[in-house]
């Protein structure tokens, strides 16, 4: 299933952190545990939504789910807080935890 979201003007979308390494698509990068980033890709145009959770050492999607307690809920939570924050600024975007065995 493909995630959509309204796209806000370009000056609140560099306000709330996102960047233009493509300029067909904003870039957010938020450090969500020990070496674990939140990265969102969204497209300018149609408002379609990527996002993964990467290990930074090894640029791989990171089952964050499989880690030991207390990083695995240290980890969600920081996810969902940022997940809050854009919700807040009017972006819906979501991570689907089970997908990263959580």
């Amino acid at each position: 299933m493909t995630a959509t979201t309204a796209v806000l003007p370009d000056d609140r979308m560099r306000e709330l952190g996102f960047s233009e390494h493509r300029l067909s698509r904003w870039y957010l990068c938020r450090r969500v545990g020990p070496d674990l980033t939140l990265n969102i890709s969204i497209d300018k145009t149609a408002g379609m939504v990527e996002e993964n959770v990467l290990n930074e050492m090894f640029l791989q999607p990171e089952q964050y789910g499989l880690l030991p307690e207390p990083l695995r809920t240290a980890t969600r939570d920081a996810i969902d807080a940022v997940l809050r924050d854009l919700s807040a600024a009017g972006l819906t975007v979501t991570v689907d935890h089970p997908v990263y065995g959580c």
